[in-house]
């Protein structure tokens, strides 16, 4: 177990070592942290698939792909019909270190997917990118609008594609961000071959004061969504099937999925 063990050295005198504290690193996206704390938790138990599956997933989203890559392996050579380790495990096979984006630190407020009747907007975007693209994001992280002729596109803080709003919807939003209105976006769900955000309305222009950027009355705006199959990928803090990223009551892993 030399691989999972083989951290460097550094103070933990501020972390519980517990499963519960890992956990809540991870939500944080705290990834040194968790890396600390899983690592521990490994020592006092080689055998714990769920911290060996956590601590991989940390060292992935630090870009260590290598090293998540030798963890997930030993996690299979436990229990080689493990879920979570399986589907990470492939998921490196086409990561690539430049690919990951691992911001830290960052709190996921309860309140980030809370939606407000006219104000917010969960959509489904269409023409997504490529899997390995899609597997570089995190439930949570902000993204940006990007106004074209007769679309809207979702992009990174980097400008990379993530795909674009709905034709109803772009012509909409068009209007309302050519009218000044202000709109804050994060990621919520990520799959294989879909993404998922919520849209927040920040400020309204002048001329829409009064002209709610979304209809309450309407069901999310969302085409198609694929059936998962068990297949979808691990894109939670801890590695994880998909759940609501500030959980609570985030446990372990779940050996069934």
């Amino acid at each position: 177990m030399d691989t999972l063990t083989s951290m460097p050295k550094q103070a933990n005198a501020s972390y519980s070592i517990t499963p519960q504290s890992a956990i809540a690193q991870a939500l944080r996206q705290n990834w040194k942290g968790a890396t600390i704390i899983n690592s521990e938790l490994v020592k006092m138990d080689k055998d714990d698939i769920d911290a060996i599956n956590r601590l991989g997933f940390a060292f992935m989203k630090l870009g260590q792909i290598t090293h998540a890559k030798r963890i997930f392996e030993q996690a299979l050579k436990i229990d080689p019909y493990n879920q979570i380790a399986l589907k990470n495990n492939k998921r490196l096979t086409t990561l690539k270190r430049k690919d990951v984006s691992a911001p830290v630190g960052q709190n996921l407020s309860p309140l980030l997917f809370l939606e407000e009747p006219g104000k917010t907007k969960i959509v489904a975007l269409v023409n997504p990118p490529p899997a390995h693209m899609l597997l570089t994001l995190t439930s949570g992280q902000e993204v940006t609008l990007k106004p074209r002729n007769h679309c809207v596109e979702i992009r990174t803080g980097k400008n990379a594609y993530l795909g674009a709003l709905p034709d109803d919807l772009s012509f909409k939003l068009l209007k309302f961000l050519n009218g000044g209105n202000r709109y804050q976006v994060h990621v919520k769900s990520i799959g294989k071959n879909f993404l998922t955000v919520i849209i927040r309305e920040l400020e309204r222009g002048s001329q829409f004061a009064n002209s709610p950027s979304f209809t309450a009355s309407q069901p999310p705006l969302s085409p198609s969504r694929p059936n998962r199959d068990g297949e979808g990928p691990d894109v939670t803090p801890t590695g994880e099937d998909e759940i609501e990223p500030a959980s609570p009551d985030l446990q372990g892993t779940n050996r069934d999925s």
